[in-house]
């Protein structure tokens, strides 16, 4: 006798899929509506695990789900080209148990954003089109060449301390000038390793000021963009934006219609206390450190150039200042300027000084 075999048909069923991505490999974890189904590892590659689950599952519907990381976005857009639905997370709000945090791994983390996800418990992150991601990378490239000039900046002058060299007064509080860095040039030192050490350390600052330079006039001819132009404009009104702060501004948040609210705008940068209150009971702590932290810090920068030009938020920090420290106020100050820049985004209209309200 022939024996006859039939594909199951998972036609209108939901199949959740919580994966737990990884550069070489990924942890999976299966469940078909309220069913634990199984997990296993695969290769890192989406074209994988689609053909896994339309050959295993066919007809079925799956709702995908990883957390945020370095990965970043190919991963969704990958699915989402697939025709399947995939939503990324912030590791942060996947649900633990104590005793999950306890015996934590790769296996179990997947079982979590599955089981989670297939109760309903998962909120996905924005994920940025295309676009707005790759500008998004040319900024963050800026910020983190920024930051290693400062390093090496920081090693030149470790290693004239640590010899006992001092720096001329002129050069003391200045920036890095040509004639700053002609004259470590031409420092005499006692031992030629010395000379060579110091050498390379200027090659370097050099080589990461002229690389600063280079992306700074590609960020320029980038922000001439018509998709940025107008809002750029909008931001440069309000007091301490310049361009960089704009274009960085923009780029990470996206659309600004992306939150409904002032409240998830600021819950975003990340300006809004903590809070533990119940019934009658109302308790607020000290700033959420959910925040991202690059906009946070530009926001307060630009804070204090504006309480020096607006004579309403100089008021407001001057009047904060009387019950609190500097550093308090100016972060209320700053929740201010993010409502006011909220407004300036949200109604396409330029930011105007000197109103209380």
């Amino acid at each position: 006798m022939t024996k006859l075999t039939q594909m199951p048909n998972f036609f209108g069923r939901t199949i959740y899929v919580g994966m737990d991505v990884h550069l070489k490999s990924w942890n999976i974890t299966l469940y078909h509506e309220q069913q634990y189904l199984r997990k296993f590892q695969q290769e890192s590659n989406p074209q994988t695990l689609v053909n896994h689950l339309t050959s295993n599952y066919p007809g079925a519907h799956f709702k995908l789900a990883y957390e945020a990381g370095f990965c970043g976005f190919w991963i969704q857009r990958a699915f989402e080209q697939a025709g399947m639905e995939c939503i990324v997370v912030n590791a942060a709000d996947v649900p633990q148990t104590d005793k999950g945090s306890k015996m934590k791994n790769d296996v179990t983390d997947s079982y979590r954003i599955a089981s989670s996800l297939k109760a309903g418990q998962l909120v996905p992150i924005h994920v940025p089109d295309i676009q707005t991601e790759s500008d998004r990378s040319v900024i963050r490239y800026r910020h983190s060449l920024h930051k290693d000039l400062a390093r090496c900046k920081t090693r030149v002058k470790s290693f004239l301390n640590h010899f006992g060299i001092k720096l001329l007064p002129r050069f003391e509080n200045s920036k890095w000038t040509i004639a700053m860095i002609q004259w470590l040039k031409e420092l005499p030192l006692p031992c030629p390793s010395q000379r060579l050490t110091l050498s390379r350390m200027i090659e370097q600052v050099e080589l990461l000021q002229q690389k600063l330079l280079e992306i700074s006039r590609d960020i320029r001819s980038m922000i001439a963009n018509e998709k940025y132009k107008t809002d750029i404009k909008l931001l440069m009104s309000v007091p301490g934006i310049g361009v960089l702060t704009a274009i960085s501004f923009l780029t990470e948040i996206g659309s600004i219609k992306r939150f409904p609210t002032f409240y998830n705008f600021n819950s975003y940068i990340g300006l809004c206390p903590t809070e533990h209150s119940t019934g009658e009971n109302e308790r607020k702590g000290s700033i959420t450190p959910r925040h991202h932290a690059q906009l946070r810090s530009l926001l307060i920068e630009m804070t204090w150039t504006a309480i020096r030009l607006d004579p309403a938020m100089s008021l407001a920090f001057y009047e904060y200042k009387k019950r609190m420290t500097s550093k308090r106020a100016i972060i209320r100050v700053g929740r201010k300027m993010l409502s006011r820049i909220y407004f300036v985004l949200n109604n396409k209209q330029a930011y105007v000084t000197g109103l209380i309200k």
